[in-house]
C-alpha cells in the first residue's frame, strides 16, 4: 500500500509546486464530477457511493501525508 501511494503522489505531485497547490492536486485526484454516481446524490446506489467516498478519503490521506513530509523537511532543517 505504501509503494502505490507514493506512486500516487509521484505521479500527482510536482515537487516545484508549493505545498497549497500540491495538496490541492491530491485532494481533487480523489473527486469525481457530481453526476450519476456521487454520493452528494440521493439517486447513487450504495457501492457506487461507498466507492466514491473511499476514492475522497484515500485522497485525502495521501495529502495529509504530503503535508506531514513538508513539515518533517522544515523542522529538521530549523
Amino acid at each position: 500500500m505504501e509503494n502505490l501511494t507514493d506512486s500516487l503522489i509521484e505521479r500527482v505531485v510536482d515537487k516545484k509546486d508549493t505545498l497549497i497547490e500540491r495538496v490541492d492536486k491530491l485532494v481533487r485526484a480523489g473527486k469525481a464530477p457530481r453526476e450519476w454516481g456521487s454520493p452528494f446524490l440521493s439517486t447513487t446506489p450504495t457501492s457506487l457511493a461507498a466507492r466514491e467516498l473511499a476514492a475522497q478519503v484515500e485522497a485525502l490521506e495521501n495529502a495529509v501525508r504530503e503535508i506531514a513530509a513538508e513539515v518533517q523537511k522544515l523542522s529538521a532543517k530549523g
